[in-house]
């Protein structure tokens, strides 16, 4: 079971939860859904959670996103 998301396209999914950071930072989705409802990128508050940087320097939510796209 993954997060609901609408991307740019209005396409509507649902993404594993590792992926949320990696799509608002790439500004690839319009909003994802919180338990208390949609939230709406660039409207509404989105906690900035802070995650390690692999060896290469990239995020370990970018690493696991690109792993999975192989």
């Amino acid at each position: 079971m993954g997060i609901p998301v609408i991307f740019n396209n209005g396409e509507e999914k649902n993404v594993p939860s590792y992926m949320l950071d990696y799509l608002i930072r790439e500004k690839k989705i319009v909003a994802f859904l919180r338990s208390s409802g949609w939230v709406q990128i660039g409207r509404d508050p989105i906690r900035k959670a802070q995650q390690p940087l692999t060896r290469s320097g990239e995020r370990w939510s970018d690493f696991l996103f690109k792993r999975n796209q192989a």
